[in-house]
């Protein structure tokens, strides 16, 4: 064979593999746009008013600290979910290529014996590293790349997107935030791990506790509905005190006093849409109206859901993302969650072998239930999830010995919601249900498409 004929052979089978193995998205495969949430990132600096999150115009500083994630021992949050997040976004980039989609195929194998339509899922990342990966100096702020609000850049005066607002211009279908629970801080601490769904209900179940903080409302409709189990953030508070506590958070933005009858001026967690870039933020200088009758009204009795933000919490499409649905409460949002812990569940105890440590994950635990940031203010449909708890052994050990089986359980499970799997029969506490979501009925009355319908076109 002479030596142009080879090297000829060489360049033709390098421009085949190039093409073969790039991503390649094309009409006849349908792409769907998810981003993996890991959660944190930064560090808790002092002083707080330098260094912390939720910006707030009206006062001109940070309202509360930076929230790092939990701590154990060596162990951090942020670190290990990032590990995850890693492995997902690696996982789905397979569905980009022929060769890659081959691979992906085998994972959906494990759990089904259908043959699966080949679907694109275009995974983002809503960060990769973590402040320890950068090379910041002792003053820098190591914040800037993972506050979850927008913030001031103080040098230039210029406003930056946080990563609600980074998650908004991507305008995915599906966020699915990766988190690691610290059970060993809470009242209700429970053993046996700490695997959870996090969820924040729509207008109708905040307009509830309004309305009985009001007197207009008993106490028993929200005692007997799904959401009583409500988190507890102030330990010596109720769970129904500290759900009105969160509906005044959603209304004003600041906290009642513990009878939920009165505003208490000393706790303010902000005007939190107007913390992020889309397009139900007020337009510019609604700073001026604060405290005034209407929107801005710091009580019950002076306060009018009035706006573009309010007209959208009110809509049937964040009902069919935060109420009712598949799980019975929780909406899409509830129903996408436990799906991811239910491929997670199952898809560990397939791939169980006889020298693993531990034979079988932690149970799932309720809902946790408040006024959270990520479910609210996206428009996507938001699985957000705990996924065990930093004090767990057990936990930590599927969380990093085991990461790649849990990353290809997401992954399969982000597949099934997107497309629908009917997964093998086994004896399993957990069996995921398989059907997807439907996110044809996300169209809003003028036509537009719900997901891209999110923010400002410039």
């Amino acid at each position: 064979m002479n030596k142009f004929f080879l090297n000829s052979l060489i360049i033709i089978a390098s421009t085949f593999s190039f093409f073969h193995d790039r991503p390649i998205l094309c009409d006849s495969v349908r792409t769907f746009k998810v981003v993996i949430d890991p959660g944190h990132g930064g560090l808790m600096q002092s002083p707080p008013e330098t260094y912390g999150d939720k910006f707030d115009s009206v006062s001109g500083r940070y309202l509360e600290p930076y929230k790092n994630g939990a701590t154990y021992k060596s162990r951090t949050e942020m670190e290990i979910v990032q590990g995850v997040g890693l492995e997902v976004k690696e996982i789905l980039d397979l569905t980009k290529t022929k060769k890659g989609w081959a691979k992906f195929k085998s994972y959906i194998k494990l759990f089904s014996e259908e043959t699966p339509e080949w679907i694109q899922i275009d995974g983002i990342l809503s960060r990769n590293d973590n402040y320890k990966q950068r090379n910041f100096r002792e003053k820098d702020d190591k914040n800037a790349p993972y506050r979850l609000y927008d913030y001031p850049d103080f040098a230039t005066g210029k406003m930056m997107p946080g990563r609600i607002s980074f998650i908004n211009s991507q305008k995915p279908v599906l966020v699915v935030s990766l988190h690691i629970n610290d059970m060993g801080m809470r009242k209700d601490y429970e053993k046996g791990g700490g695997m959870g769904v996090v969820l924040s209900p729509a207008y109708e179940t905040f307009d509830l506790l309004k309305k009985i903080s009001e007197g207009k409302k008993p106490k028993e409709e929200f005692l007997k509905s799904s959401w009583s189990n409500w988190m507890i953030f102030e330990s010596k508070w109720s769970r129904l005190e500290n759900a009105i506590a969160d509906s005044w958070i959603y209304f004003h933005g600041y906290w009642p006093t513990k009878d939920g009858k009165k505003t208490n001026l000393d706790r303010f967690e902000g005007y939190r849409f107007n913390m992020v870039q889309w397009k139900y933020r007020d337009k510019e200088g609604w700073e001026s109206k604060v405290g005034k009758s209407g929107t801005y009204a710091m009580n019950h009795e002076k306060f009018q859901a009035l706006g573009t933000f309010w007209d959208r919490e009110r809509s049937n499409l964040e009902a069919m993302k935060r109420e009712g649905g598949a799980e019975g409460y929780g909406g899409d949002n509830h129903y996408a969650g436990m799906e991811i812990l239910r491929f997670i569940q199952y898809g560990l105890r397939l791939q169980v072998k006889e020298k693993d440590t531990y034979k079988e994950p932690g149970k799932i635990l309720h809902p946790y239930i408040s006024t959270y940031s990520l479910p609210m203010l996206i428009n996507a449909i938001s699985a957000y999830l705990e996924l065990g708890d930093i004090r767990s052994d057990r936990d930590i050990y599927y969380l990093t010995n085991k990461k790649r089986k849990v990353a290809v359980c997401i992954a399969v499970g982000i597949y099934s919601l997107l497309h629908g799997l009917k997964v093998k029969t086994i004896e399993s506490t957990h069996i995921p249900v398989g059907e997807k979501l439907e996110l044809g009925k996300y169209i809003t009355k003028s036509g537009s498409n719900y997901f891209q319908d999110v923010i400002e076109e410039k």
